[in-house]
Formats: structure tokens, C-alpha cells, sequence
């Protein structure tokens, strides 16, 4: 029966320690490789989530602006004409009034209207004419005003709810950028923590091999074995 020495033994285990330790740690490395890799799939979902919110809580104020725009660039393009001005409530009651009371000193004179009724008629319709419907531009030409000020402030909540979004996706992509480029260093390291562990078990075992064949060569025999 062949015999094993003592030498040979122990070289043989050494080797077996060496090929063990390699392996356990080479397994650590990936389950740290495992463990960043999670980490960052777990930012980057955490940034999406983060950014779909933000983008929730402005979509009201981006369609309410959006919507304020739109009308803003119609209404803005209509001219302030005379049909328009006459519809003022003030321009049609103060019409109102001055016929009525033409109405009222010709019921009173038996309806009979008079050279100087008639003078007054028609210079109470050029009179107002020029200042109840100056007057009434006036009016109307400020509520148009009024109302595309407030269209326009509305529509620029909906330009700072768009910057607002933009700013939170330049941010996000920034953040998720920086995650995948260290990603890729992540795994780069530790392709080559595991190609070191690898090499340096391959020395170790290469180097287990030439004693054992030094050993061999020299027709030494030590305490054998079995």
C-alpha cells in the first residue's frame, strides 16, 4: 500500500485551506456586490416615486395654468369694440334713463313734442353718446384688463408649477446618473477583488505544487501515512 508523508499531507491541506478561503471569499464579494447592487435599484425606485409625486402635486396647477394660457391668448386678441361697450350696464341704464324721461315730458306736454323737445333730444343722444359711452369704455376697458391680469397671473402659476417639475427631473436624473456610475464602479471592483482572490489562491497553490514536487524530486520520504 502507497503511503502519503507528512509533508505531502499537510502541503495537500494547505492547498484544500487555500481553495476554501478563496471561495468563501470570493461568495462575500458577490454578496456585497449583491447587497450594493439592491441598494441601488432601491434609490433609484425611491427617486422615481419621489419625482412622480412631485409631478401629482403640480399637475393641477399646470392644467389650471394651462387653461388660463389658452384663454389668455384668445381673449387678448379680441379689439374692445363698440358692440361690446354698449353692453355695459351702466351705458344702457343711463340710455335708459334720458329716454325715459323724454318719454315723460312728451306724455306730459299730451304728446305733443316740441321744437325745443326735439333740440333736447338729440342733443341729450350726442352728449351721451360722447360721455356715457366714454364713460363706459372706460369701465369696460379696465374689467378687460382686470380679467387678462388675472388670467395671466394664473397662467404663470402653471410656468412656475412647469420649473418646478423640470427642476425636480434635472434633479432626479443628476441623482440617478450619479447611482449608475457607481453602480458600474461597484461592479468593476468587484470584478477585480474576485480576479485578485483568484489569482492570488492560484499563486498560493502554484507555489504548494513546486514544494511538493521539490519534495518528490529529492526521493525524500517523511513519516508516511496510512
Amino acid at each position: 500500500m502507497f503511503g502519503v508523508s507528512a509533508t505531502t499531507a499537510a502541503l495537500v491541506g494547505a492547498g484544500a485551506a487555500t481553495v476554501g478561503s478563496a471561495l468563501i471569499t470570493s461568495h462575500s464579494v458577490d454578496k456585497g456586490a449583491d447587497l450594493q447592487a439592491q441598494g441601488t435599484s432601491d434609490a433609484l425606485a425611491e427617486n422615481r416615486r419621489q419625482f412622480d409625486v412631485t409631478q401629482a402635486n403640480q399637475a393641477p396647477y399646470l392644467a389650471a395654468g394651462k387653461t388660463a394660457l389658452d384663454k389668455l391668448a384668445a381673449e387678448n386678441d379680441i379689439p374692445l369694440d363698440q358692440s361690446t361697450v354698449q353692453l355695459d350696464p351702466g351705458y344702457q341704464f343711463g340710455l335708459d334713463q334720458g329716454q325715459k324721461a323724454i318719454s315723460r315730458q312728451t306724455a306730459a306736454a299730451g304728446g305733443r313734442i316740441s321744437g325745443a323737445a326735439l333740440k333736447a333730444a338729440a342733443q341729450y343722444g350726442t352728449d351721451y353718446a360722447t360721455t356715457g359711452y366714454n364713460a363706459a369704455y372706460t369701465r369696460t376697458n379696465q374689467a378687460r384688463t382686470d380679467r387678462l391680469n388675472r388670467l395671466a397671473a394664473l397662467a404663470g402659476v402653471g410656468q412656475t408649477a412647469t420649473q418646478s417639475v423640470a427642476t425636480q427631473g434635472a434633479s432626479t436624473a443628476n441623482a440617478n446618473s450619479a447611482l449608475m456610475v457607481a453602480a458600474g464602479n461597484n461592479a468593476g471592483a468587484e470584478a477585480v477583488a474576485k480576479g485578485n482572490i483568484w489569482g492570488n489562491a492560484t499563486n498560493q497553490l502554484a507555489a504548494l505544487y513546486g514544494r511538493t514536487a521539490g519534495g518528490a524530486g529529492s526521493g525524500s520520504v517523511d513519516n508516511t501515512l496510512f
